[in-house]
C-alpha cells in the first residue's frame, strides 16, 4: 500500500509519500518525476522539513495523467498547454475529455483538443488551412500569395509548398474546410426546431450572417472562372451542388409532412442559394444592414407569395415579430426596418 503517514483534515486522511515511493508506484523515475515539477505540471509536494517533502494523492493522480498524455505521444509542451486550460486531476477526468475530442470534427476542436488527437503535422496543416481562410477571406484569390499566406500561418512558405502543391489546391482546401463547417453549424442551428420553414429560417440565418466572412473568396472563386480555370469551375458547380442537396433535402421533408406544397426542391434551393449571394453583396455595400429582418420578410414571402391579403384572408398581427423571436439568437433583435 502506497503511505508513509496519514495526515487528517476532517474527515478526510490524506496518504503522503516520499518522492522515490511515487517513483516506484507509478514507474516514473525520480530525474523525470523533478523535471515535471520544474515545468509546472504537478502540484507542490508538503514539506514537514526544509530538506523533506512528501506528495499526495493529488500529486500521484496528476502524474498518472501525465504519464498518459506522455504514451500517447504529447510533448511536454504539448501538455503544460492543456493542462493550462484544463488541469485534470485523474485520469477520468483526461479519458473523458479525449472522448469528447475524438467526437467533434476538426473545426469544432478547441486549440487543447487539436493538440491532444491531430497530430503535430495535422495541427500543422489546420494552422495553414485556418491562416488561409483568412487571408482568402479579406484580401481574395488573386491578391493572395503563398507568402502571405505562409506569414499569417507562423510558418515558412516551403511549410506550405510541403502539404499544398499550389496556392490554387490551398485554396480548393480552404472552400472544402469552410463548407464543412458551413454546412455542419447550420445543421445545428436547426436541430431543435420541427416547422420545416422554421428549420429552413435558422438553417438560412446562419448561411447568410456566414456568407459575408466568404464573399471574397467567391469572388475570386468566379473570377477564376471567367478567366477560363476550369479546375476551380468544377469545384464550384459541386459546392453549389452540395449546398443545394443540403438544403433540397429540408424542402423535400416539409412536402412529405405536408407542411410545404409540392415543388421543384433543387430550384428552390438553388434559388435560395442566389440569394444568400446577394445578401453577401448588400453586406458589403450597407453598413448597417440586418440580415434577421430580411430572412423574416424573406420567409413571409416564401410562405406567402406576392398574392394579396384578400386572397389568403386577414393576416395575423404581429407574424413577422413573432417569426423574428424565433429566429433571433438570444438577446438579440433585429432592428425593424418594415414598411407597415
Amino acid at each position: 500500500m502506497l503511505s508513509v503517514y496519514g495526515e487528517k483534515r476532517g474527515e478526510q486522511i490524506l496518504k503522503m509519500n516520499k518522492i522515490s515511493e511515487i517513483a516506484r508506484f507509478t514507474g516514473i523515475s525520480v530525474s523525470t518525476i523533478k523535471f515535471y515539477m520544474s515545468q509546472g505540471l504537478l502540484p507542490k509536494p508538503v514539506k514537514s522539513r526544509p530538506n523533506v517533502a512528501y506528495y499526495g494523492n493529488e500529486f500521484a493522480e496528476r502524474l498518472k495523467v501525465i504519464k498518459s498524455m506522455r504514451d500517447s505521444g504529447l510533448s511536454v509542451k504539448d501538455i503544460k498547454a492543456i493542462l493550462a486550460r484544463h488541469p485534470f486531476e485523474n485520469l477520468s477526468q483526461w479519458g473523458e475529455f479525449l472522448k469528447h475530442a475524438k467526437r467533434s470534427k476538426s473545426f469544432e476542436l478547441t486549440p487543447e483538443q487539436k493538440i491532444a488527437v491531430l497530430s503535430a503535422e495535422e495541427r500543422r496543416k489546420e494552422k495553414i488551412l485556418e491562416a488561409a481562410f483568412r487571408v482568402f477571406s479579406s484580401k481574395g484569390f488573386q491578391n493572395t500569395t503563398m507568402d502571405d499566406i505562409a506569414s499569417t500561418a507562423g510558418v515558412s512558405k516551403g511549410t506550405c509548398y510541403q502539404y499544398f502543391k499550389s496556392k490554387e489546391e490551398i485554396f480548393i482546401a480552404t472552400i472544402d474546410a469552410t463548407l464543412e463547417r458551413l454546412l455542419s453549424q447550420a445543421e445545428q442551428a436547426a436541430s431543435k426546431a420541427t416547422d420545416p420553414l422554421e428549420r429552413l429560417g435558422l438553417k438560412g440565418l446562419t448561411f447568410i450572417t456566414k456568407y459575408a466572412d466568404l464573399q471574397m473568396m467567391i469572388i475570386g472563386l468566379f473570377t477564376e472562372i471567367l478567366g477560363g480555370n476550369k479546375k476551380l469551375k468544377s469545384k464550384a458547380k459541386q459546392v453549389h451542388e452540395k449546398v443545394a442537396e443540403f438544403l433540397s433535402k429540408e424542402i423535400e421533408r416539409g412536402i412529405r409532412e405536408g407542411k410545404l406544397r409540392h415543388i421543384d426542391s433543387k430550384s428552390v434551393a438553388h434559388a435560395l442559394i442566389g440569394i444568400a449571394e446577394a445578401v453577401g453583396n448588400r453586406c458589403l455595400y450597407e453598413e448597417n444592414f440586418d440580415p434577421l429582418v430580411f430572412l423574416v420578410n424573406l420567409m413571409d414571402f416564401m410562405e406567402h407569395g406576392l398574392t394579396p391579403e384578400s386572397k389568403w384572408g386577414k393576416m395575423p398581427e404581429g407574424r413577422l415579430e413573432a417569426r423574428e423571436k424565433t429566429l433571433a439568437p438570444k438577446g438579440k433583435e433585429g432592428k425593424r426596418q418594415r414598411q407597415k
